[in-house]
């Protein structure tokens, strides 16, 4: 079988949980015999507005090409010039690219960049087309589906949309994010060190705190979803990564045909282990930033809440950088790589992932690859690998029901039973059930 994947592009330019995921089951097909290429949103041109496909440098052994002039890619920016995102291209460019390099099935991993033309070219060849989701973008211009803290409450007006994306980049900024020159600047110590004084405050979204938007733009911002919910409806499958995605998307749109698979990557491979819980304290782990979005505060505020309260037998460790004091705060502030993960879940008795929302969580997964526990947020994708509370508990946002769970776990009788049930019965996730989806 021959499989075209569609993404935001390669490593190291672009990296993420998407970029993984897609780069990792791409080489697994490649290993199974099967014929594997890979398009994606590159350049656009200042001057020179008309879009190319062209081959560029193979990506271990895949074909690799690249779109010139692509729709702009927002990343999770936002969005404020909506005609830019909606821009028809030529079908025939589409259409005569597809019948030379002639896939089976074409499988999109991102709605940005992606033009209308190429789902339609593709439908017009009879090439079956899956489309994976990674985040809500095409439902949200801010992929995240969350606002004020919270999940956003009026997304079906879109009443919010323009205060939410006024910060958006400009289109010149894009097209510069999106040049051959950022890509060999972009892991520079400069540039890293741009981007994170830009994200710092990022994901602090508040809308009351944005400057007002005069202009009514909810029907605008309606336009634009309505753009994408065109695709998203004319693709023949949609794997959706958790039930939490499926439940969002479902409220805008209606698939021709879908299935809930949860995802997995290469690097996470069966260590488990029956794990000694005989030390004095329990150690909870927390990887994330330390922002509202990730629940950092919401961990913090209770683990105080608890230490004031008499309850000392924990430590907290963190990989993030953070001012932050407290007696059973232990904090790595140069964050963790993939290869210290064996070190880092072999000190910890349970992993903390309380977001306020999240599409799956690749950590979560990690975590019980290493037989460890794991406490994640009602809005985390990945709590359906937890099989009701067999493998890690789910707590909700309401009641002390964190807290409460928290307790439970610093009870090294109940983690040791959980750890014992991850060991014996979880079972691991393959590529392999994402090729039936291609049939």
């Amino acid at each position: 079988m021959k499989i075209l994947h569609y993404t935001l592009g390669l490593p190291p330019y672009r990296t993420g949980g998407l970029t993984k995921y897609c780069t990792d089951l791409m080489l697994t097909q490649k290993t199974q015999d099967h014929d594997v290429a890979v398009i994606w949103p590159g350049q656009m041109g200042f001057l020179c507005k008309k879009v190319k496909i062209k081959r560029v440098k193979d990506f271990k052994d895949i074909e690799n090409y690249e779109i010139f002039n692509p729709l702009p890619v927002p990343l999770d920016e936002g969005i404020t010039n909506i005609p830019a995102f909606t821009k028809k291209a030529d079908i025939l460019i589409y259409e005569e690219f597809l019948k030379k390099i002639k896939p089976d099935a074409i499988h999109f991993h991102t709605l940005m960049g992606l033009h209308y033309e190429f789902v339609l070219a593709a439908k017009q060849l009879n090439i079956k087309t899956v489309f994976t989701t990674h985040d809500y973008f095409g439902i949200c211009p801010r992929v995240t589906f969350f606002n004020n803290n919270a999940i956003c409450k009026n997304a079906e007006n879109c009443s919010d949309c323009a205060a939410c994306n006024i910060t958006a980049l400009s289109l010149n900024k894009i097209k510069i994010l999106q040049s051959p020159l950022y890509r060999t600047l972009k892991n520079t110590a400069l540039f890293k060190k741009l981007r994170a004084n830009h994200r710092s405050e990022f994901f602090e979204n508040n809308v009351a705190e944005r400057p007002k938007v005069l202009e009514n733009k909810e029907q605008d911002y309606k336009n634009l979803r309505n753009f994408y919910i065109k695709i998203l409806e004319s693709v023949d499958f949609i794997h959706f990564n958790s039930t939490i995605t499926k439940s969002i998307y479902d409220r805008f749109i209606t698939p021709k045909n879908s299935k809930v698979i949860s995802i997995t990557h290469n690097d996470i491979a069966d260590n488990r282990r029956i794990k000694d819980f005989s030390h004095e304290k329990v150690r909870i782990t927390y990887l994330s930033p330390t922002n509202k979005f990730k629940g950092f505060n919401l961990l913090i505020n209770t683990l105080d809440d608890l230490y004031k309260n008499g309850v000392k037998n924990f430590e907290l460790h963190t990989y993030n950088t953070s001012s932050l004091k407290r007696n059973y705060l232990i904090q790595h502030q140069n964050g963790f790589s993939y290869s210290q993960f064996e070190q880092i879940f072999n000190n910890t008795d349970f992993l903390v992932v309380p977001s306020s929302f999240e599409t799956y969580g690749f950590t979560v997964l990690e975590a019980l690859s290493y037989g460890v526990p794991v406490l994640v947020s009602e809005n985390v994708g990945a709590k359906d690998l937890l099989n009701n509370n067999k493998f890690g508990l789910v707590f909700s946002f309401e009641n002390n029901d964190f807290k409460n769970k928290l307790q439970f776990l610093l009870n090294k009788e109940n983690l040791f039973k959980i750890n014992e049930n991850i060991c014996n019965e979880f079972k691991f996730l393959t590529s392999n059930s994402v090729l039936d989806l291609y049939n």
